[in-house]
């Protein structure tokens, strides 16, 4: 049955976790992942469906406004995170969304504890610093298949080259 897609927003980790918890006692397996999700491409698509495959409730913790201007420069977001995060919810294979302020979720994962968390492959998954919370927590971190030649950073820019000289 498909939540609607505000119930799939949960930017309250209390509430959050709360979900969590209601599914764990299911027996279900808890997923994790983030980024900033700027300009969904395919990259992301084979990325979160590879995810999905290995848990039962998929979560994305989405980077805030701030986050990713920290991240990625005062030009991005490109789409504010409300947006960001009602493109995600529509997804049939990610079940909630949250927030996060921070630049790597480690709170986040500190507080609900996923199962498995998920990072892309363009990452040494032994290096980022998600693994060892994970590890000392005793859940799974996996790095999953990178999708080459897509990128938001790489689409932007294909933007601004095809449109820079046709913008008056």
């Amino acid at each position: 049955m498909f939540q609607t897609l505000e119930r799939k927003i949960v930017p309250n980790w209390e509430r959050l976790k709360s979900l969590v918890e209601y599914h764990r006692s299911q027996g279900k397996v808890i997923g994790l992942t983030n980024g900033c999700f700027d300009i969904l491409h395919v990259g992301h698509i084979h990325y979160l469906l590879e995810a999905k495959n290995y848990a039962d409730i998929l979560i994305v913790a989405l980077n805030s406004d701030e986050s990713v201007r920290r991240l990625k420069g005062p030009t991005r977001p490109i789409l504010p995170w409300e947006a960001r995060a009602t493109i995600l919810a529509s997804l049939f294979f990610v079940d909630y969304v949250t927030i996060f302020d921070e630049d790597t979720p480690l709170d986040l994962i500190e507080y609900i504890k996923p199962d498995i968390y998920f990072k892309g492959g363009d990452y040494d998954i032994e290096e980022i610093p998600e693994y060892d919370l994970m590890m000392r927590l005793g859940g799974k971190a996996i790095s999953l298949t990178y999708v080459q030649g897509y990128s938001t950073t790489s689409i932007i820019q294909r933007i601004l080259e095809l449109y820079s000289s046709k913008i008056k």
